[in-house]
């Protein structure tokens, strides 16, 4: 078994938080799914991509996010052309609601030296990391929190373990 197959398998049915990129994937996914491809800010990634990201995360019981992250997808997303702008706004808000909100201050987070390395949203992530998986597609940040002790799976990770049949 691999760490990355031992960490799955330690949270599975339990909570994830999931990175802003990969959020946005999930949301545009949900919302139109040949949009992924299409959207400057999703176009990284596949449909496929998607499909494996969803297959993941349907095998927690939380979603974990925060202000931070919601803000900077709520940023990035306000990139999709205006007519859809109102039907995204109601998929947000209709799957934003079924997320576990973790709420830590600004003020506090600035002061955790993740802050100076990443950023606030970054921060946000290592202080809602406890008794959760985080899901990044960031390496720098899953080897910070990694050497911090905290669970991370790397999503480019798991696009190769679902090539290769694991997980």
């Amino acid at each position: 078994m691999t760490i990355e197959e031992s960490i799955f398998s330690q949270y599975r049915g339990k909570r994830v938080l999931v990175d802003t990129n990969l959020l946005l994937l999930y949301l545009v996914g949900g919302f139109e799914r040949k949009r992924i491809t299409r959207f400057k800010r999703t176009a990284e990634f596949s449909e496929s991509d998607f499909e494996v990201l969803a297959s993941f995360l349907a095998a927690f019981r939380t979603i974990v996010t925060t202000p931070h992250l919601l803000t900077e997808v709520n940023s990035l997303a306000n990139g999709l052309p205006d007519d859809l702008k109102p039907f995204w706004a109601d998929h947000f808000a209709l799957i934003a609601k079924t997320f576990l909100e973790i709420y830590e201050p600004a003020e506090s987070l600035m002061r955790q030296p993740s802050f100076v390395h990443f950023g606030l949203a970054d921060a946000a992530i290592h202080g809602a990391s406890e008794d959760t998986l985080i899901l990044t597609e960031d390496f720098r940040l899953s080897g910070f929190l990694r050497s911090q002790g905290i669970s991370v799976l790397n999503f480019r990770d798991l696009i190769l373990f679902k090539d290769l049949g694991a997980l």
